[in-house]
C-alpha cells in the first residue's frame, strides 16, 4: 500500500480522538475494526486498518511510521489527526457501542477525502 494510502488508513483508524482529558475506561475501549471509502480527489480505497482504543486514546494496532493522534470523548466524539512527511489527515466522527462513522481530509501532495466506518472486532 503506498505512503499516502497507509496515512488515509491510519488517520481514519485514529479519528477516534476528542478535545478532552484522557478517561479512564471509555465504553468504546477495545479493538475495533475500520473500513474507510473515498468521495473526493485522486486517493483509491477502500481502505481497512484495525485500531485499538485504551483509556480514550486511538491507536493503530498494526504498526505504522505516521503520526498518529486522536480521543474518543465519553459520548463517543472523536477527533483526531494523522501526519506522515508531508501528508496531514484530519478524522472526526462519532462511535456508539458497537459501530461508528465519521469524515476524514487529506491535505498535503495529495487532497482527498471521504468516509470512514468502524466496527468493534473485539
Amino acid at each position: 500500500m503506498p505512503p499516502v494510502s497507509k496515512c488515509i488508513v491510519l488517520a481514519l483508524a485514529v479519528a477516534s480522538g476528542t478535545l478532552g482529558p484522557a478517561h479512564a475506561e471509555t465504553g468504546f475501549d477495545g479493538d475495533w475494526s475500520v473500513a474507510a471509502t473515498v468521495d473526493d480527489g485522486s486517493c483509491t480505497g477502500p481502505y481497512r486498518y484495525p485500531i485499538v482504543i485504551r483509556d480514550g486514546t486511538v491507536n493503530e494496532a498494526g504498526g505504522s511510521a505516521a503520526d498518529a493522534s486522536g480521543r474518543v470523548a465519553k459520548n463517543g466524539r472523536i477527533v483526531g489527526s494523522i501526519r506522515s512527511g508531508l501528508a496531514n489527515i484530519a478524522v472526526e466522527g462519532r462511535l456508539r457501542a458497537s459501530a461508528g462513522t465519521g469524515r476524514w481530509t487529506l491535505t498535503g501532495p495529495i487532497a482527498c477525502a471521504g468516509r470512514w466506518t468502524a466496527k468493534r472486532s473485539g
